[in-house]
């Protein structure tokens, strides 16, 4: 009895040794965790005799213990598994990359602005306004912002919006003003008196502002003064009234762009059209060319000859506006009905 309650001291305590192994991550100390995301990476066997009584067990101890027959002994084997290492389920491996995701969306998602309407003052007339308010209103809002001037003439020269000269020398249908709400498109083409260079043959101006509806405005000889196609100013001086979006006016007032045509032909015959948002042109008919004079504001997204009317005049080159809106502007975007598709150089 006595070796038997030694054995069984001994091997009880041998027992408690898996439980000693069991209180790591092994005997489920480590909770859900330990289920959800770790498994052993492997296991090793060991042998640990049991005390089960005198004739029930089959083995029997001496200096070892020994086979003696079922029934026989007073020993069992015990085979005890213990885990060895720990790896992560591989379903685990994407829960930090669901985190990072989750933290990258949190940290990249746009802020939203909340908008707000403008105040009053921004819808005020012109002048009414103090300088601080109008450049509030400006810079939130795209109101009261004070006008720029484009001017084109000749061969064509262009004086850009950001005070940058450039020269367009190409044949084609080009943007002059390219925005949201207002468009304005030239066609160039080469005169008797320009050396096969290409001067402002007609100026075309439409967009989300006139409500789709077109004015065009030729030179005396080659064009006429039209709006959706149909003549108008056919006498001179005379106006027309373009159905509540402004007013046109063609008559021989106003300051020439270029002065060297003060004494050439008849004198000046001018188109002078006051339209909605503030644009205003003056486009002066010479024989087979007109020059232009453009006063509006900044509009959202606007680009063409005449720049694009950021306050930069470095970024107003021909290369860099060619390279923003490409060369000559489609026939499906054309203002020209009657458009002849000039390739223009590169």
């Amino acid at each position: 009895v006595g070796v038997g309650g030694g054995v069984a001291g001994g091997v009880g305590g041998g027992i408690s040794v898996g439980g000693g192994v069991g209180a790591g991550c092994g005997g489920g100390a480590c909770g859900v965790a330990e289920g959800a995301c770790f498994e052993p990476s492997g296991t090793t066997h060991s042998v640990q005799w049991q005390y089960v009584g005198m004739g029930r067990g089959s083995y029997n101890t001496g200096n070892t213990y020994s086979y003696v027959g079922q029934g026989c002994g007073a020993y069992e084997q015990a085979v005890v598994s213990h885990p060895v290492g720990w790896k992560i389920r591989p379903i685990c491996l994407l829960i930090p990359v669901l985190v990072i995701l989750i933290v990258l969306v949190v940290l990249l998602w746009p802020a939203v602005t909340p908008t707000t309407a403008a105040p009053d003052v921004c819808d005020s007339p012109p002048g009414t306004a103090s300088p601080e308010e109008e450049r509030t209103c400006c810079e939130k809002y795209n109101k009261l912002c004070p006008p720029g001037q484009c001017l084109i003439w000749g061969d064509p020269h262009i004086m850009t919006f950001d005070h940058t000269q450039v020269d367009f020398l190409d044949e084609g249908v080009y943007w002059i003003v390219k925005s949201m709400t207002v468009w304005i498109q030239g066609r160039f083409k080469a005169t008797p008196f320009t050396n096969g260079l290409a001067a402002t043959d007609a100026i075309a101006i439409g967009g989300p502002f006139l409500k789709g509806h077109v004015l065009k405005v030729g030179s005396l000889d080659t064009g006429s003064i039209s709006w959706d196609d149909q003549p108008i100013c056919t006498g001179f001086p005379s106006s027309f009234n373009p159905g509540g979006l402004g007013t046109i006016r063609y008559n021989g007032q106003g300051a020439l762009v270029d002065n060297a045509m003060a004494s050439v032909g008849n004198g000046p015959h001018i188109v002078h059209a006051d339209l909605p948002m503030g644009v205003h042109l003056q486009i002066m008919r010479w024989s087979h060319h007109v020059n232009v004079r453009i006063i509006m504001t900044a509009q959202p997204d606007q680009d063409g000859c005449c720049g694009n009317f950021n306050g930069i005049a470095d970024d107003d080159s021909v290369a860099q506006i060619q390279q923003r809106l490409g060369l000559a502007v489609p026939i499906d975007t054309s203002l020209f009905k009657n458009y002849v598709n000039f390739q223009a150089a590169s």
